[in-house]
């Protein structure tokens, strides 16, 4: 098999315990919903001009839409990685994939996570080049392979 391995700035091993499935043996949809919200928050708390840039404003994320947590079969453990993919002028996109090990398939799942600063009428906020510049930095020092 061949295939293209990329850097990923997060990379968190899950070991899947019986209460991560479902009664066929199925990683649940709440379970996987943990494991992107964890990997799109540990991604975040590295960000420390964003978090100077949204203080006194909100942070929101606004996740894409989970796919199906069948899809990864039956997995002993995952390893769920996260990046920023894209930066805009006011939102930037954290991309997460869940690589299932141990199992009946190996194909990862990929889902995205849009970030940006809102004010409190909901408008969001230009990031501006010292969050640019960190997303990059962060990026550039990525070291997890998936």
């Amino acid at each position: 098999m061949s295939g293209v391995m990329t850097r990923w700035s997060i990379g968190l091993d899950r070991h899947v315990d019986p209460g991560d499935l479902d009664p066929d043996g199925y990683v649940t949809a709440e379970t996987l919903g943990r494991w992107l919200a964890d990997a799109v928050e540990a991604y975040l708390a590295q960000c420390q001009e964003l978090h100077r840039q949204a203080a006194g404003y909100t942070l929101v994320r606004r996740p894409g839409r989970q796919p199906r947590a069948s899809l990864l079969g039956r997995p002993g453990d995952v390893l769920v990685t996260a990046s920023a993919t894209e930066i805009r002028p006011t939102e930037f996109f954290v991309s997460v994939r869940v690589r299932p090990y141990g199992g009946d398939i190996d194909l990862p799942l990929n889902v995205t996570c849009r970030v940006s600063i809102e004010d409190h009428s909901g408008e969001q906020i230009e990031l501006g080049t010292a969050v640019r510049d960190e997303l990059i930095a962060l990026e550039h020092a990525a070291d997890y392979m998936s």
